[in-house]
């Protein structure tokens, strides 16, 4: 599955793209029917995850950034600022262990949900963006399509929020909600339902005028692994791991659904881009070396991702085999420890990818060969 240099329209080819970025959906969802139809392959499948595709997609961007040499001296200031960010896990965890209440530590943990959820709808939007400059899509083809997808995830994200009773216990509200909260939640499903069906008319219009399907068949593709499986096909059977004790074992399988599309949709956008840069440019770094070879390069991403395995162990994320349990002093701060790692992830990805300020980006996602 070679990301060819050449071939036009495309991020990293043809049938690289139909693998990263269309069918990463599809085996995000065959991975949560699985999980549904036979709930014991979830820890199983939950360790792969994380081992084969999370740990890799995270020391991807260390790949990009800090094992680059280009960018260690254009960008050190972000790189060591960047550092900063493991700051508030360590406070909040400071402040739970000192006064023994919990609330600055739950709002941290809070946070750190909506901003992996905030990641992900960025990253699809990028890609989205990519299309449609592939396709020439129109400014308002693309404002329609960019508050589709806005609007779309963060309305199902919502619905999930309130309508799953082991959310609202979270979230301090009723397990069982009032009569006003059904029509809240009833109302809000169907304006989503509405805004789909309304925005599928305009994408079959603008495709019967001969304009590229590609933009509407990666949006559905990102709807479908971000939102739908995850949160109305899988969420409302949640939990499905034995003795949950922590809101995340609650949502392990619908996190795993949506991580897997994410995870190998941001391997797909570094392996194309690297490709790229370093087949025009002799460098010799270890950045280089590895960009050039990606098959030995997600080899020793694997091996290294053991540590992360271990880390999301001591951090008691797992309901079996974990080291130390996340109600634990030990468990609570390598959890701290942890977002750090994805709250720097999230910072970092944010500033590298920025076409417009990077102008050596258009050629390595294929803006330039489209040109």
């Amino acid at each position: 599955m070679r990301a060819s240099v050449t071939e036009t329209g495309w991020i990293g080819g043809r049938r690289f793209d139909g693998f990263f970025f269309f069918g990463s959906s599809l085996l995000a969802g065959a991975a949560g029917l699985a999980v549904l139809a036979w709930p014991v392959l979830l820890l199983p499948l939950w360790a792969a995850w994380l081992l084969l595709l999370d740990g890799p997609h995270l020391l991807a961007t260390f790949g990009r950034t800090y094992l680059d040499t280009r960018e260690r001296k254009e960008r050190a200031r972000l790189l060591v600022g960047s550092l900063l960010f493991f700051v508030p896990g360590l406070v909040a965890w400071g402040l739970l262990r000192l006064t023994g209440e919990r609330a600055a530590f739950d709002l941290f943990l809070g946070f750190a949900t909506l901003w992996s959820f905030h990641h992900a709808v960025r990253q699809n939007y990028g890609l989205l963006s990519l299309y449609e400059s592939f396709a020439r899509a129109s400014p308002l083809e693309r404002k329609i399509d960019s508050r589709f997808l806005y609007v779309s995830l963060w309305a199902a994200f919502g619905l999930f929020l309130l309508g799953h009773p082991q959310n609202r216990i979270i979230l301090g509200l009723p397990e069982e909600l009032p009569a006003i909260g059904r029509a809240v939640l009833v109302g809000g499903g169907v304006a989503l339902v509405l805004l789909s069906l309304a925005w599928l008319g305009f994408a079959a219009v603008r495709m019967r005028r001969g304009r590229s399907g590609r933009p509407s068949l990666f949006l559905l593709c990102a709807a479908f692994g971000s939102a739908i499986v995850p949160f109305f096909v899988i969420g409302p059977f949640e939990p499905l791991v034995q003795g949950p004790q922590t809101p995340e074992h609650m949502f392990m399988a619908a996190a795993m659904v949506g991580g897997v599309m994410h995870s190998i949709q941001y391997l797909g956008i570094v392996v194309a881009a690297n490709r790229r840069r370093f087949s025009r440019h002799e460098e010799r770094s270890f950045a280089a070396m590895i960009g050039r070879a990606p098959v030995a390069a997600y080899g020793l991403m694997v091996a290294v991702s053991l540590l992360y395995l271990l880390l999301n162990s001591v951090r008691g994320a797992s309901p079996v085999g974990s080291i130390f349990p996340e109600a634990s002093a030990v468990g609570q701060l390598f959890l701290a420890l942890y977002w750090g790692v994805f709250f720097h992830h999230y910072y970092l990805d944010q500033r590298i990818w920025r076409v417009r300020q990077q102008p050596s980006l258009k050629y390595e996602l294929g803006l330039e060969e489209a040109a």
